[in-house]
């Protein structure tokens, strides 16, 4: 028996061919893609845009998102997990029931369990949609957007494991949100800032103590940049003797010039009291390398004569009443050793403390 004939045939037929494989390409769902974030931290946006209050959450490196779309050089995801349920509250606008209202905003946790892993931060005021419930716990979702240089395709990634590049072949670095390496395609963001009208604090690292406060106006260079973090290195003067160690010791008279120049090093820091014929209030010039240009000093010799010279370098808020001094009057200073031979001329130079 002959197999019947299912050939369509002519225009009609072949129309109707076309079709229905176009109706089955339609039927079949994409899969749906997925992102990883692969930086440690990074910000999770309302819109594809850096701007203040525009933040909604910190994801933390290893966090899967579903992508929706594309806009530029941001991705729009959506971010699902786990919430502590007395940390929200009901709320109605654009669409979504929750509202993060713990002050400091919460955690948002891979499963519904204080120790599950954390896949971000959520700020305080960001709107989520509930999805379901387990005891007091909430799975919730926001659907935002992300710097597409912080994330890596899930299915290319493991294409890229599978297969190691080839020797030379490496794709081109990506960095966090604005990041210090990018492609030349990527936005390009400011080398160095400036602190606007209120005092930053200076951190050891994101998570870090502070070690300064930079005031207004304060030019700092940036060297990287991570999220909404940056690295920076601020050049400035400090006033040496300051840093100086102190001795344990109370001031000491005991301590003479000629013992200074014998060993340089060992008395730096070192406390003297000391007392002095005052010959004249000098500037250093450039050629003083021990002083910065301009420093202003005391020309000073021990009463006995037998030493040589002392240099007192004398600080902004002693420098009247250095002014006031008379040639060839008895002075007692309390010093600390800055060195105890000047480059120069060999002689021991003390930072000025007190005066009398």
């Amino acid at each position: 028996m002959p197999f019947p004939d299912r050939t369509i045939r002519g225009p009609s037929g072949a129309r109707t061919l076309l079709a229905a494989l176009l109706l089955g390409a339609a039927a079949a769902p994409a899969p749906a893609q997925s992102v990883r974030l692969t930086v440690p931290e990074e910000n999770f946006r309302k819109e594809p845009r850096v701007a203040s209050g525009n933040r909604l959450a910190t994801v933390l490196e290893g966090a899967v998102m579903d992508l929706e779309g594309r806009d530029g050089r941001w991705n729009r995801v959506t971010l699902e997990g786990w919430i502590w349920k007395p940390s929200v509250s009901h709320d109605d606008r654009q669409g979504m029931d929750l509202v993060v209202s713990k002050a400091g905003g919460e955690n948002l946790r891979e499963a519904p369990d204080a120790g599950a892993r954390r896949l971000a931060i959520l700020e305080r005021g960001m709107l989520l949609d509930s999805l379901e419930a387990s005891g007091n716990w909430l799975r919730v979702r926001r659907t935002a957007w992300i710097w597409s240089g912080s994330v890596s395709d899930i299915a290319a990634r493991s294409e890229a494991e599978q297969e190691p590049p080839a020797a030379g072949d490496a794709p081109p670095a990506e960095v966090s949100e604005g990041g210090d390496r990018a492609p030349a395609a990527a936005l390009s963001l400011p080398d160095r800032l400036v602190v606007s009208d209120a005092a930053v604090r200076l951190l050891v690292s994101p998570d870090g103590d502070t070690v300064a406060v930079l005031r207004p106006g304060a030019d700092v260079a940036v060297l990287a940049r991570q999220g909404e973090w940056a690295r920076v290195r601020l050049e400035g003067w400090v006033w040496e003797p300051a840093t100086l160690p102190s001795d344990s010791a109370a001031a000491t008279d005991s301590l003479t010039a000629a013992d200074l120049r014998a060993n340089p090093e060992q008395y730096v820091g070192r406390r003297v009291r000391w007392s002095l014929q005052y010959v004249s209030l000098e500037r250093a010039e450039a050629v003083r390398t021990d002083f910065y240009e301009g420093e202003p000093f005391l020309l000073a010799r021990p009463l006995d004569r037998s030493q040589g010279f002392v240099y007192i370098a004398v600080p902004p808020e002693l420098l009247a009443e250095a002014e006031r001094l008379r040639p060839l009057q008895t002075i007692e200073v309390l010093g600390r050793v800055r060195t105890g031979r000047s480059a120069l001329m060999g002689v021991p130079i003390l930072d000025l403390l007190a005066l009398r």
